[in-house]
């Protein structure tokens, strides 16, 4: 059997801004780099070397921390170029708006943002930076904005145990694809750390077994953990994701590490070196070196040499390696105890990994070779292996396209990555926001503007229609008008006091920004007077400030009121681009202030989506309803 380098992990620098306590690599050169780290020439030259054996590999660059080297840019240019799909593995917190739309430019496929608990003391204590948690989060939603997917990614210990539900939920609500539990191995500076127990592993590999289809859209994965894999057979023998890439080690057979100095390992959790960059090509080491032959024909020890599991999972060999001192011992974190010598079990994903009898010569159609072509290629010998069972099993004499879509429906869906055609051919068509009317006139038989004509009127509660009708002659059509027009935008049902409410603070933040404009630092009844100075060649708006004064002189005891409210848009300072109402402003305020930066952006990005001309307290709940903010507290900021 010819085995592929279906992804590698590349160290690319040992430089980190942050000091993370499990950190495998144990950053030793964070600020310059450790001596002796690859050259961009002499990486450029391995990219060219990994893509001749396979140019569909996924190219996982991770660190230290990847953005902390100069040329990152420049290899993923490369990758791309050769077919590769590479994503990053960061700790999010130098990933700004800017450098997203870079990476995205480049042709990264994805990002992987390490996020360890919700509580920031939690999550920086363990990344080692104050600050940590709130830039991860700001780097995480810079991403997705600009179109990348991102993956959540997530060490299990003992102090953020409980917490794994809770950030899976969290990263569901922030749209990313895959939540990654990452089991520690303890290497580099983890080392030094207490290692969850065999039953705390077994508890969170059920919980993932169970949700793994709780979040539509996002899959959850477990990382160094093969055991997954025995969980899903004792649940159910013809469980889908058994037939997958997922879960099982793949250490040496279908992946392998580069670290900054071009050291090749099995995996990133594997001190021993099976080859040196600086001195052989990728090529040789993948396909000659004997360190690497020894997991493709591998002969286990302990209870995993008897387990039934053993090709299927074949437990974790970094941590066989870290707790026994031996990569082909037992994985002593695996609870399952074998009777005796059991018979291995095989199923398609075994002979991807380790070939088997079951050889095919099914004969497929050009069309069909095709579209399989199209399939990752970490997904694809499965994916033919399945097609090429079913058609067996069905009587198919050629396989077509139908055949692959009977047999295996949305490789993407469980494989959790596609390719760039896929992603365009799959991108959803967001249809524009109904506008909802009725048949019922408007308030005074007024239809509104000469556009509003040809629709029909939202209808009025009856408190919010009273107040329309106190409102003065002069005022009272542009009232009508502006409703029905900002309830369409909105997609609003009816008009409500609140409603009125709040589009009548917009109007006032208007008023006060366009003041502001023209030289007035706050608002007295003298105001009246400089706007007429402002407007003298204007008969019409003269006219029009002349019957607003004339109404206010008429209601001294009101007026201060309305001069307060006016006063505290014009103490508003917050994003002068979006201005945001006082309610709003203090509920924000009210935010933890790790995350009240995240927030705001996020809030004043969902207002201009969705029609506000001002953040205002529905719209700040709203946004916080959607955010990913959702699942931190159960609530908006401040409630």
């Amino acid at each position: 059997m010819t085995f592929v380098p279906y992804a590698v992990s590349w160290n690319i620098t040992s430089r980190c801004n942050l000091n993370c306590q499990h950190c495998y690599i144990d950053a030793h050169g964070r600020m310059t780099g450790s001596d002796g780290e690859l050259s961009t020439q002499r990486a450029l030259e391995i990219l060219e070397e990994i893509a001749s054996l396979n140019p569909g590999a996924v190219l996982i660059l991770t660190g230290g921390e990847p953005m902390a080297r100069p040329d990152i840019y420049d290899l993923i240019i490369k990758a791309s170029s050769l077919g590769m799909m590479p994503v990053l593995g960061s700790n999010g917190t130098m990933i700004s708006r800017k450098t997203a739309l870079k990476l995205k430019d480049c042709g990264l496929n994805g990002i992987g943002v390490s996020i360890d608990s919700l509580d920031p003391q939690i999550h920086d204590n363990f990344r080692g930076r104050p600050g940590a948690l709130a830039e991860a989060m700001a780097g995480l939603a810079a991403a997705r904005d600009a179109g990348i997917p991102v993956q959540v990614q997530t060490t299990p210990t003992t102090v953020n145990l409980d917490e794994i539900p809770t950030i899976a939920k969290w990263a569901h609500e922030l749209g990313a694809k895959v939540f990654n539990i990452f089991f520690l191995v303890c290497t580099g500076r983890g080392e030094k750390m207490a290692d969850i127990t065999p039953e705390e592993y077994e508890k969170i590999l059920k919980w993932a077994a169970d949700n793994r289809d709780t979040y539509p859209g996002m899959m959850i994965r477990p990382k160094c953990a093969p055991h997954f894999k025995r969980i899903l057979h004792q649940e159910n023998p013809e469980n889908d994701l058994l037939k997958t890439y997922i879960a099982a080690c793949r250490a040496g057979t279908q992946y392998c590490r580069i670290d900054p100095n071009g050291r090749v390992t099995p995996c990133p959790y594997m001190e021993n070196s099976v080859g040196d960059l600086t001195t052989s090509s990728f090529q040789d080491i993948w396909n000659n070196s004997p360190d690497l032959a020894r997991y493709r024909q591998p002969e286990y020890e302990g209870k995993c040499g008897d387990c039934q599991y053993r090709l299927l999972c074949g437990g974790c060999r970094a941590r066989a390696m870290a707790t026994t001192g031996n990569d082909m011992g037992e994985d002593q974190w695996c609870v399952y105890e074998p009777e005796g010598k059991e018979e291995a079990i095989e199923n398609i994903d075994t002979q991807s990994k380790f070939g088997g009898s079951d050889e095919s010569d099914a004969k497929w159609s050009a069309e069909a070779l095709a579209r399989l072509e199209n399939i990752p290629f970490f997904a694809r010998s499965i994916v033919k292996l399945g097609v090429e069972k079913y058609a067996a099993a069905n009587g198919v004499d050629t396989i077509t396209p139908e055949t692959m879509s009977a047999a295996a429906p949305s490789p993407q869906a469980r494989f959790g990555m596609m390719t760039p055609k896929e992603r365009t051919e799959a991108a959803p068509v967001t249809p524009p926001k109904p506008v909802i009317e009725n048949s019922s006139p408007a308030p005074n038989g007024s239809s509104g503007a000469k556009d509003e004509k040809s629709k029909e009127a939202i209808l009025w509660d009856e408190e919010a229609r009273a107040r329309v009708e106190n409102a003065p002659d002069f005022v009272r059509p542009g009232i009508l008008k502006l409703m029905q027009r900002r309830a369409r935008a909105r997609g609003m049902e009816r008009i409500t006091t609140e409603f009125l409410t709040e589009i009548r603070d917009e109007s006032m933040m208007l008023v006060t920004r366009r003041m502001k404009d023209m030289g007035f630092e706050g608002l007295d009844m003298t105001a009246w007077d400089k706007a007429k100075d402002k407007f003298s060649k204007n008969g019409h708006k003269i006219n029009v400030i002349d019957s607003i004064k004339s109404f206010l002189d008429k209601r001294p005891d009101k007026n201060s009121a309305i001069m307060e409210k006016f006063g505290s848009f014009f103490a508003d300072d917050v994003g002068e681009a979006l201005g945001w109402t006082e309610g709003a402003r203090l509920r924000l305020e009210k935010a933890p202030s790790f995350a009240r930066g995240f927030a705001k952006k996020q809030v004043e990005k969902y207002a201009r989506e969705n029609g506000y001309k001002y953040v205002t307290e529905q719209a700040l709940t709203e946004a916080m309803e959607k955010s990913p903010f959702g699942g931190m507290g159960g609530g908006p900021p401040g409630k």
